[in-house]
């Protein structure tokens, strides 16, 4: 175990309850945090809240905003997306907050659908794609299937009770759901919505679910990770205790799964039985974004910006980078040889995964 020096743990309590209340009622004012997504040469992010861009990076490293909806153009209001983009076929498919879907041209930013899809419930977590269907989990606790070529409306799958947070994952036909109320795991049908199994995920699921060949695995708010046989009706393969919260999603590499928790902790373990290979901690740091794997170097941000790049194989300490007035809430994207990160604020900021420097590539403020 590598151990730092410790700070105090009332910022992660306190930061811990905020996270927790953004589903306890009607957000006022959310922000959302979004993470950025990659489209060939383009990257798609909400630069400013409830608005999602589209811009490029010029041969000095700067990023260049090359469309934006809303446009000033455009009488419609978003709140803020916590639900990351999909991108499929030049088409960017997003959810606000407030459940407006939209579905964008990347090259212009326009929508292709004659309208916005308003589903009357909230959204947090991540849409999928599955053929011809956008499936958007809702915090009613269903479902909604869209058409992604029109946006219409052509069911609903499960029932409503208990929110979604978690993202799910989907593998031949076969959609894994984790509910946040209800701790519960389910793997439906995506055909006709039956529910193939149900199992007892031990805890609250927030963290967005990951595939590892036959187990899906989770993160709860019960500080554990667990990972569950798809081949035998979600039963529970392993399971892994930390001292905090997970609430980042886990990240599959090879056979190695690493996770972090809101208590400074960062941990590598065997995805086939759990065993842990290696832990990092440091007080007062609260992970809440994915770690990312780039040029042999395990980097893992917390949400006040301080990025710690780990050796992936022994969890030594490598490099720490304390970024100015960086709340970093969304997952990282690995873009062209760099770790793009964006602030609460907007700002995209570009790390290099070898020394920890870091550059702000756009800051419509500065």
């Amino acid at each position: 175990m590598f151990h730092v020096k410790h700070r105090r743990w009332t910022s992660v309590l306190a930061g811990a309850v905020l996270f927790v209340a953004v589903g306890c009622a009607t957000v006022a004012s959310p922000e959302g945090w979004a993470a950025p997504v990659a489209d060939g040469d383009q990257v798609i992010a909400q630069l400013e809240r409830g608005t999602i861009s589209g811009g490029s990076f010029t041969g000095t490293g700067a990023f260049v905003e090359e469309w934006r909806y809303p446009a000033e153009i455009d009488d419609i209001d978003f709140d803020g997306f916590y639900a990351t983009p999909i991108v499929d076929d030049d088409v960017v498919y997003a959810v606000s907050y407030d459940g407006a879907v939209i579905a964008l041209d990347t090259r212009d930013g326009r929508p292709v659908w004659p309208a916005v899809v308003r589903l009357k419930s909230n959204v947090v977590a991540s849409p999928i794609i599955d053929g011809p269907s956008l499936y958007v989990p809702t915090e009613e606790g269903d479902i909604v299937v869209l058409a992604k070529e029109s946006g219409i409306e052509t069911g609903r799958l499960l029932d409503r009770n208990g929110r979604i947070w978690a993202a799910p994952v989907d593998r031949g036909g076969t959609i894994y759901v984790g509910k946040l109320d209800a701790r519960e795991l389910l793997a439906i049908q995506a055909s006709d919505g039956v529910t193939r199994w149900t199992h007892d995920s031990g805890g609250a699921l927030s963290a967005d679910l990951e595939l590892a060949g036959d187990l899906v695995i989770a993160g709860s708010l019960d500080r554990s990770l667990r990972a569950f046989d798809t081949t035998a009706d979600g039963a529970e393969r392993w399971r892994y205790e930390t001292r905090g919260w997970l609430v980042s999603s886990p990240l599959i590499a090879g056979d190695i799964v690493y996770g972090a928790t809101l208590r400074g902790e960062v941990f590598a373990l065997d995805v086939t039985t759990g065993t842990e290979k290696w832990l990092y901690t440091e007080d007062g740091l609260e992970f809440r974004s994915q770690p990312v794997l780039l040029d042999g170097v395990l980097v893992a941000a917390d949400r006040d910006g301080h990025v710690r790049g780990i050796d992936p194989a022994t969890g030594a300490l490598r490099w720490q980078s304390d970024l100015d007035d960086a709340k970093l809430f969304a997952d990282p994207l690995v873009y062209d040889g760099g770790v793009l990160y964006l602030t609460k604020n907007g700002k995209l900021l570009r790390l290099s995964a070898s020394d920890g420097t870091a550059v702000v590539a756009f800051d419509r403020g500065g």
